[in-house]
């Protein structure tokens, strides 16, 4: 079995542009084909899913191995565990219900505090994912390993350029208001803290819209 590894993200992005900002022309990785000998139960597995997928075995196995390379052979190492996305969409909500049915009065601020405090926790423990899984640390970086995990996550992401500096971060994750919120607020102090500007940040009950001017 040949294929031919392919991909750009943030994280080439980084390498191009000093200290991990500005703009430049793509460029895609170079390729090599590498031949396999694999059972052929496995084989005729990824051939059915393929066919699913209506992709080419070629693509699939890219994509298979291209996520391990970037995120599952670090799972264990940092920490992390799949957890099923009701989980994640339904712990905010739960907090906050516990509030309610405590009697605690102006439960709107106490929300507000128990998402600004998630997302504190969880800027500070990234940085040392980051550095454990690419070695470096910076704004764009960030932007990949966060790529990385809502691709593994299932949580749809687009980032698009606009003129010449201005950056819009497009996510989509089905998972309620409560966790636009948390994501507002994680990227908030991405960009506060790595890039020293501030994003326009809106949100609906499933997605968090961010756009940043980006020097």
């Amino acid at each position: 079995m040949v294929f031919k590894p392919a991909h750009r993200n943030y994280e080439q992005m980084a390498g191009e542009y000093p200290e991990g900002r500005g703009e430049n022309t793509p460029q895609s990785k170079k390729t090599r084909s590498v031949t396999f000998r694999l059972d052929a139960s496995v084989i005729d597995e990824l051939q059915s899913e393929a066919d699913n997928r209506e992709i080419s075995l070629n693509v699939l196995v890219n994509q298979i191995l291209r996520r391990y390379s970037e995120w599952d052979r670090f799972e264990n190492k940092i920490g992390m565990m799949p957890v099923p996305k009701v989980i994640l969409s339904s712990i905010i909500d739960k907090a906050i219900s516990v509030a309610k049915s405590n009697g605690i009065k102006d439960v709107d601020r106490y929300s507000d505090e128990i998402i600004k405090q998630a997302a504190q926790i969880a800027f500070d423990l990234m940085k040392d994912s980051v550095l454990f899984m690419k070695r470096q640390y910076n704004l764009w970086v960030v932007l990949s390993v966060l790529e990385e995990y809502m691709k593994v996550s299932g949580i749809k992401a687009d980032h698009k350029l606009e003129g010449s500096r201005k950056h819009v971060f497009i996510i989509q994750h089905e998972l309620g208001e409560n966790w636009s919120l948390f994501t507002k607020e994680l990227l908030i102090l991405i960009f506060q803290n790595l890039a020293n500007v501030r994003a326009e940040i809106s949100t609906t009950p499933n997605t968090t819209v961010a756009e940043v001017v980006l020097r």
